[in-house]
């Protein structure tokens, strides 16, 4: 009897071990969660963060609280998130630019951007958009094509949001496809860059749907084409890279939620499961189309080899383009 009753014991006891990791995924969220947006408010970024967070609250019945942590191209957010306990209870908000670009740009970076973050999921989608002064004489890339090789030739420039931003990187994208060349004018932001573009101090601009809709609505610039593989359910009428003729012209622009490393697969899985109900919502959906942004939903596993992807084919680019620091 005691030798039964002992080995119940062990066996509870083995029990009670293993329990815990399991009620804790169960249990989760018991407490608020906190979503590090890595940019100052007022930006795209903020604005989709600021959304998701509200959406996974009334998903998730814990509140998810947006936490702007601007600086460093989102460097200083990042470190904050690669640092806090890998409890699913702080997440970051990031993009290829994050994953792929800053590990180039910046050196001694605290953190390793790939190794140091666990995959959670995607978002929504962002493509990046090529818009051009109105009074540009080009209304297809094939026109922009001739025009810079003939009466264009050395007099064409496009802005960016800045050196390595999605914007500059599509850029050179597209020279790279087309052959052409074209002058880069960096600006702080892409605020900064329109009222020269519609000026026509400068000829064109690359940046993200949701950055570029506004003045798009408002006639204000003209869309040529979009770098996503699909055309934009917002933008239905302007072309992809690919159906003008250059398929070596695109740019995936996607936001995802990563988190510490090392966090419980039951956790990733529940917030991942959490993203993809919130995102789906009617409000959220609303919210999304208004800003310029399409839902975008995969694994935690398929963003793992997503974020990799890109990193590699990011830092080779930014090689090419000379912006890697020594």
């Amino acid at each position: 009897m005691q030798a039964g009753w002992a080995a119940a014991g062990v066996a509870m006891a083995c029990v009670a071990w293993v329990a815990p990791p399991a009620a804790a995924a169960d249990a989760f969220p018991s407490k608020p969660i906190r979503l590090v947006i890595p940019y100052a408010t007022g930006g795209v970024s903020d604005s989709i963060g600021r959304v998701l967070a509200k959406s996974m609250s009334d998903v998730l019945g814990q509140s998810v609280v947006a936490e702007n942590r601007g600086g460093g191209g989102g460097t200083i957010g990042a470190a904050v998130v690669a640092a806090a306990p890998p409890d699913g209870y702080t997440i970051l908000l990031t993009s290829p630019p994050m994953v792929a670009v800053a590990p180039v740009l910046l050196k001694n970076l605290p953190y390793h951007a790939i190794d140091d973050f666990t995959a959670i999921g995607t978002l929504v989608t962002t493509p990046n958009i090529l818009a051009v002064n109105n009074q540009l004489p080009v209304r297809s890339l094939a026109d922009m094509a001739t025009y810079a090789k003939g009466d264009g030739k050395n007099k064409l420039s496009f802005a960016s949001a800045g050196p390595g931003s999605t914007g500059h990187l599509s850029g050179q994208i597209l020279q790279n496809a087309m052959d052409i060349v074209m002058t880069h004018v960096p600006y702080k932001s892409s605020g900064l860059a329109f009222p020269d573009v519609i000026s026509g101090r400068v000829s064109m601009v690359f940046d993200s749907l949701p950055s570029t809709i506004g003045y798009v609505r408002a006639g204000q610039v003209r869309p040529l084409v979009v770098m996503s593989k699909e055309r934009s359910s917002i933008l239905p009428d302007v072309p992809t890279a690919i159906e003008a003729g250059y398929p070596a012209a695109t740019m995936n622009f996607w936001m995802g939620i990563e988190g510490p490393a090392g966090m419980p697969p039951a956790v990733v899985e529940k917030l991942n499961a959490a993203i993809r109900k919130a995102v789906e919502s009617p409000e959220m959906r609303k919210q999304l189309a208004i800003l310029g942004a399409e839902p975008y939903l995969i694994s935690s596993s398929e963003f793992s080899a997503l974020r990799r992807q890109d990193a590699a084919t990011y830092r080779k680019l930014v090689k090419e383009m000379g912006l890697e620091r020594d």
